[in-house]
């Protein structure tokens, strides 16, 4: 999926997918032919996996555009993206390009040269080594090619099969069809002890053809589930097996067994016996979608299977009845992920439609645990939401399920990494028959880990203990409203919310589908959202409902923030954040999108991210309701995690199998400028400009970033971090206090090798020279001396020379740049470097900079440490020297500046400080 880089994000990795429905390929280490190198294509990067443990190893670079087609040897890989092919010597850098003019279906490596089949079924030739077209046979629309294969010991021929069942024999050096193998139907023997049947032709689509062991045969698998075994030299069909189900793959053995294993497209894994010519075993389900190889380890009856349904297993075949047992599997969500949630720092939990749960760690890929699937029921697999509790992970199931079109709602665990002990359900359900049709639409768990609450599509809202699965109680209005009027309180709130009454049914706390449920941070308040647009506050301990808001559209979704006890609610292309405390409206969102799919606050409360329909995930500041970023997908995301220290974000997104992670640039670049973007602004995809990183850029993103500075009457701050500037006057004192008490001892122990010298009796030790401490002062001070001129004699001698030839402003900038990059450490030895020849050119620099008011901070930080450091040049009172009287004119003008900026800068700062220092007091 393409992905592009934004003012706050920037992409770091994907994770879960593990290999697509294109074909994988494999290849032999070139020093260690026990070593096989299992090569995935996935989207626009290939996956480079060890293959007898499934290890990976390596990923390449990110290519333009998405692999659809792979082909290894020993020489290197061959990745088909776009129109081109990559070729890419170690499956990591791209060498070159070569240009095929059409998009790859097919690709194979054929001695010196690269056999392509295009999506319009035309055969192209290349040569590898410098990537020269030898050949390009035209496609025919009557022969659609799906399969092809290189029969061994067959120089510069292909058999290529079609959709109606042909096969033909090329010659891809001259172009010219050398046989056809014919259709027909005519059985000549068939037993049915053994299933088999010899077959003179192939009435269905070929979909798979395999080089056998034996030379001149080859397997050939047909859509309607046949498998041939075919001596093309002849054109004679040796033997025939048969499926239920349309052939995928086809892999034979060459440890010298005579086994042939086939899958088809449902997953099923089947093993022949070719001298016997019958069935030694089946293996059924294996995978949840098509096999796309079955490969043979050389000389072993090791097993690797690949499948669409993102999934690696290897088998080994060692037992007498010779049927595969699984040894290792790699696989990720089998079907689209619909829920995702940070559990740590580093740690993702995701949910999917194949009803499994899964843990994955951001930094470590080794790192991923299958929670377990939901059951062997199929109305329990489809998770679509997930409810995640951390306060008693040791003690009980700390996860909650909700599963499609069911009532039954599953408990996980993240401590076990294993399914729960219980499935919650209300015997209402099961009792009433009017409640058919009823599904579970909301789930959440207490801040406390003990109680779970799950509302329905009837209106009900159940509460239930997690560590019994037992039901405690059902939220309901039916409290007399006339007992309990003065309890309730209505609000009216304007657009988008309005004040309505509301009818409820008895024993239900909303009249139409709950879709939102949040407890307070406090656990003291649940907040029910419905369908009809009412928002409810009820208390936990009695079930009492406390407050109502109304709204005109219907509430879709919701999301709360622990660290401030907001409530973000969208409903129908608007977001409104209310404060649970005092249970009022205090942000209003209009422009969010057409249909938000998923918000996420940030880990400290100050950003709101909201995803729609329109493949936007849209960044609002909180403190100020602007707009401050916006990413561009090609498909819409449908979730949102933040993890708690707020370096990560985790999007998911519609039909992907992988969770997508992002980096805050403002956790590790040194200043991210953040600015009001116009609410209408809606980034595109910019094909003419180049990728950076690997990664598509968005045209007009830059617009707002440019802009360093407003007004140039205004003062400007640099923007990094205090670290960067605000110690360098008193760094020599910090110095000083960090300097160690005693010097470091040396140990007591003798060393290991003792020095020993021979003599007449045997040998004895050598006595070591003991170093006056006048020799050993003198080389510590060596060493030091050494160690400062390696660090900075390259950036003093650029600094030194662009000071004495800069004539100009820009040239003055040059060098105050060069100085913004350094450490702190680095400015303190440049200033303490700086000869009597310099110090004008230097103050002349920072009066320069000061007068563009940018940087206001580092420049004030730079004077007040040199000033301290050469005050003793600055006091000199030489008259007639020219470098004191050009020294007093460069001050005088610094001064000067310095008093004019700080005039406008004083007024302002002691208002603005009492201003802000009220308004964090003030209670809003």
């Amino acid at each position: 999926m393409r992905r592009a880089d934004s003012i706050l994000f920037a992409p770091y990795r994907s994770m879960g997918v593990v290999c697509t429905d294109v074909k994988p390929v494999l290849r032999l280490n070139e020093s260690k032919t026990r070593i096989t190198s299992l090569l995935c294509p996935v989207d626009n990067v290939i996956l480079h996996y060890k293959a007898e443990k499934l290890r990976l190893v390596g990923i390449s670079d990110v290519l333009p555009h998405v692999v659809t087609a792979l082909a290894a040897d020993r020489s290197g890989v061959y990745a088909a993206t776009g129109t081109a092919v990559a070729v890419m010597k170690t499956c990591r850098h791209v060498d070159r390009y070569i240009e095929v003019e059409a998009k790859t279906k097919f690709m194979e490596i054929i001695g010196d040269y690269l056999v392509i089949i295009d999506a319009e079924d035309g055969i192209r030739v290349f040569d590898i080594s410098d990537g020269q077209k030898i050949l390009n046979m035209e496609g025919s629309k009557s022969f659609q090619i799906t399969a092809v294969v290189h029969p061994s010991t067959y120089l510069y021929k292909v058999v290529v099969g079609s959709s109606i069942g042909t096969l033909r024999l090329i010659n891809f050096r001259t172009g010219r069809i050398i046989h056809e193998f014919a259709k027909g139907s005519f059985i000549f023997h068939f037993d049915k002890r053994i299933n088999f049947m010899l077959y003179s032709g192939f009435d269905a689509a070929v979909t798979v053809l395999e080089q056998s062991p034996a030379v001149d045969v080859l397997a050939i698998g047909l859509s309607n589930g046949q498998i041939f075994l075919h001596n093309v030299r002849v054109d004679e069909t040796i033997c025939k097996f048969r499926h239920e189900k349309a052939i995928s793959a086809v892999g034979f053995r060459n440890d010298g067994k005579p086994y042939m294993t086939s899958a088809d497209v449902g997953g099923d894994i089947v093993v022949w016996d070719l001298e016997k010519r019958q069935l030694i075993g089946k293996v059924v389900n294996v995978h949840h979608a098509a096999v796309t190889k079955l490969y043979f380890m050389l000389g072993e009856p090791i097993m690797v299977s690949a499948s669409a349904d993102n999934s690696l297993r290897t088998w080994v075949l060692d037992g007498a009845d010779g049927v595969p047992r699984q040894l290792v599997i790699l696989e990720g969500h089998a079907d689209e992920v619909t829920s995702v949630q940070f559990t740590s720092r580093q740690e993702v939990l995701s949910s999917g439609m194949d009803g499994s749960v899964r843990k994955y760690m951001v930094n470590v890929d080794t790192m991923r645990q299958k929670l377990g699937s939901a059951g062997t029921i199929s109305r329990f697999d489809e998770v679509v939401d997930m409810a995640i509790g951390w306060s008693r992970e040791a003690s009980w199931d700390n996860v909650l399920c909700r599963h499609a079109n069911t009532l039954v709602v599953t408990t996980w665990t993240t401590r076990r990494n294993a399914q729960g002990t219980h499935k919650l359900i209300h015997q209402r359900f099961l009792k009433d028959a009017t409640l058919s049709d009823a599904v579970a639409t909301a789930i959440t768990l207490s801040p406390c880990g003990n109680f779970a609450f799950i509302g329905y599509s009837t209106g009900h809202v159940d509460q239930f203990n997690v560590q019994s699965g037992r039901y405690i109680k059902t939220f309901s209005k039916q409290c007399d409203v006339e007992e309990n009027s003065n309890k309730i309180e209505k609000y009216k709130v304007n657009l988008p919310f309005l004040g309505k009454e509301e009818l409820v049914q008895p024993q239900r706390a909303h009249g139409s589908k709950i879709t939102t449920l949040t407890v307070n941070a406090r656990g003291s308040e649940l907040v029910t959202g419905c369908y009809g647009g009412r928002l409810k506050f009820w208390q936990l301990r009695s079930g009492e409902l406390l407050a109502t808001m109304c709204t005109r559209f219907s509430i879709e979704g919701s999301r709360s923030c622990t660290s401030n006890d907001l409530l973000a609610v969208s409903c129908r292309g608007s977001e409104a954040i209310i404060d649970i405390l005092c249970r009022r409206v205090v942000r209003s969102i209009t422009a969010v999108g057409n249909c938000v799919n998923a918000l996420e606050f940030s880990s400290d409360g100050r950003w709101l991210l909201t995803a729609d329909d329109s493949k936007y995930i849209k960044v609002w500041e909180l403190s100020t309701s602007q707009l401050i970023d916006v990413m561009l997908f090609d498909k819409p995301c449908i979730g949102l995690s933040f993890n708690n220290s707020g370096e990560y974000l985790a999007t998911i997104h519609k039909g992907e199998r992988g969770i997508f992670i992002w980096v805050n640039k403002k956790m590790y670049a040194s200043h991210v400028n953040i600015r009001a973007l116009p609410v209408d602004y809606t980034p595109t995809w910019s094909s003419h400009v180049a990728e950076i990183g690997g990664f598509a850029v968005l045209s007009g993103i830059f617009l707002f970033s440019s802009m360093e500075c407003i007004d140039e009457s205004l003062v400007t701050y640099s923007g990094l971090a205090p670290s960067r500037w605000a110690n360098l006057p008193v760094l020599s004192l910090i110095k000083e206090r960090n300097k160690p008490d005693q010097p470091p001892r040396k140990p007591k122990q003798a060393p290991f090798f003792l020095a020993a010298a021979p003599t007449l009796e045997g040998f004895e030790f050598e006595v070591p020279e003991e170093d006056s401490d006048e020799q050993r002062r003198i080389l510590q001070a060596k060493r030091s001396l050494l160690e400062l001129e390696s660090s900075f004699s390259a950036l003093y001698s650029l600094l030194r020379t662009n000071c004495f030839r800069a004539t100009s402003a820009e040239e003055l900038f040059d060098v105050f740049s060069c100085l913004k990059k350094m450490s702190v450490s680095a400015i303190d030895f440049q200033l303490r470097t700086l000869s009597a020849d310099l110090l004008p050119k230097f103050f002349k620099m920072l009066t320069e900079v000061l007068k563009t008011r940018r940087d206001f901070d580092l420049v004030q930080a730079y004077l007040a440490a040199s000033i301290k450091i050469h005050r003793s040049s600055l006091w000199r009172s030489d008259e007639g020297d020219k470098e004191v009287d050009e020294l007093l004119k460069t001050l005088e003008d610094l001064s000067l500046e310095e008093e004019f900026g700080w005039s406008n800068y004083d007024q302002i700062m002691v208002e603005n400080a009492a201003v802000a220092q009220w308004i964090k007091n003030a209670l809003i």
